[in-house]
């Protein structure tokens, strides 16, 4: 796309006699060379334009003072922003596939259209007008995706940090009560495995279907929300993602897109992680957006239900993260945890798992969006980064002591 300044001088034409040339052709006016008063004449600046323009810099300003006052950005993620993700998400949950994943699988055929249709319209008339008309729906897009994050979801990451909302001390956590931790939710899950069902292959089988599993989320976090009032229910309808299986090479077991307002399911993974995983993205989607916070309100969320699947789900994930970080801690008290005090159901199910994930443990992609999540947490001012997913372990140990 091409507009070029075709500036035309106006002078007085002489004929030989020295006098004017009243035949000469009529000159056109010459073009201002101001770029905000050409913007304004060629009609960048129409009302719909201009509504979107002042809420980029409103949602720009809340995002600003989010990051810098936590009472302000605690406010806004209860009460503002948590109607705009509400409506958001009832806009799209009527839709019963992932409008999201839509969007994403049909953006290069959309962009290449639109490239071509507004290069040969510009070619045609390469007047600012018909330029403007093109780059305005562009550029309209582009903001109010920054205004719904902005404005949202990105608030979220300023917010008080939920240790305080949920009353606990959060401190420094060694290797011994990591060791404590995992043996309590060892105990806690120890009366669960008797109504869990596993396959020849050791991993746990979810004894419903994804539309039921939504049905028991809901009701799961309907009862939980009743008792925290840092965190507000409404029922919505997580999307199981149609190409999970390709997705898994991202290393991704699930996605909340604030643009839609969608919690995304990957169900390629296996049973015993999509309860918990559901709920994770569920958490982002009602305004808890780090991601440890995310993971630890999916184990409230799980382990207060009413189903035993989704409350087994719950502990065997959060045992999967103890498991790991005693592993970095200690190797001592790993293998005393992992070949004395783990049950051998959930030993098994973790070395399913494993055999599972062998397949796509090495992939580039993973590499690529990996690094680019690392980034965007850092942004946000998670300074660990992707690592950040693992210290719900501190919560947990907060939570048990």
């Amino acid at each position: 796309m091409e507009l070029r300044d075709k500036e035309i001088v106006q002078n007085e034409i002489i004929n030989d006699t020295g006098a004017e040339d009243n035949s000469a052709p009529e000159i056109k006016k010459k073009r201002t060379r101001n770029p905000i008063k050409r913007m304004i004449e060629g009609g960048l600046f129409n009302l719909p334009f201009k509504i979107v323009l002042w809420s980029f810099v409103f949602s720009l300003a809340v995002y600003v003072v989010s990051r810098i006052s936590p009472a302000f950005a605690e406010f806004w993620t209860r009460y503002p922003a948590q109607a705009i993700r509400f409506i958001l998400a009832k806009l799209t949950g009527w839709i019963p596939f992932s409008f999201a994943e839509c969007l994403l699988i049909s953006l290069p055929i959309i962009a290449i259209a639109y490239i071509i249709a507004s290069s040969v319209s510009t070619k045609r008339d390469e007047s600012d007008r018909n330029f403007y008309k093109w780059f305005r729906p562009l550029a309209s897009v582009m903001l109010v995706i920054l205004i719904l994050f902005f404005g949202a979801f990105g608030p979220a990451y300023g917010r008080y940090k939920l240790a305080r909302n949920l009353g606990l001390e959060q401190s420094a956590v060694s290797a011994e009560e990591l060791y404590q931790t995992a043996i309590k939710v060892s105990d806690e899950v120890d009366g669960l495995i008797g109504e869990i069902d596993f396959d020849a292959r050791g991993a746990s089988v979810m004894p419903y279907g994804y539309g039921e599993l939504v049905d028991k989320m809901n009701q799961a976090y309907t009862k939980y929300a009743a008792s925290a009032d840092y965190i507000s229910h409404f029922s919505s309808n997580p999307k199981a993602i149609a190409l999970s299986e390709p997705m898994t090479y991202t290393h991704i077991s699930g996605v909340y897109t604030f643009m839609t307002g969608e919690s995304n399911v990957n169900t390629n993974y296996p049973d015993f992680l999509m309860p918990f995983t559901m709920a994770h993205e569920m958490a982002h989607q009602r305004g808890i957006a780090r991601e440890d916070e995310a993971n630890f309100v999916a184990f409230l969320v799980c382990i207060g239900s009413d189903d035993e699947y989704i409350r087994y789900s719950g502990y065997s994930n959060m045992l999967n993260y103890l498991n790991s970080a005693l592993g970095r801690a200690s190797g001592e008290l790993y293998n005393s945890f992992f070949y004395n005090k783990l049950q051998s159901e959930i030993a098994n199910e973790f070395v399913a798992y494993s055999e599972f994930f062998d397949k796509y443990r090495e992939s580039t992609v993973s590499e690529i969006t990996g690094g680019v999540n690392d980034v965007f947490l850092q942004s946000q001012g998670q300074q660990a980064g992707t690592r950040s997913y693992g210290l719900v372990v501190d919560l947990a140990v907060a939570y048990y002591k």
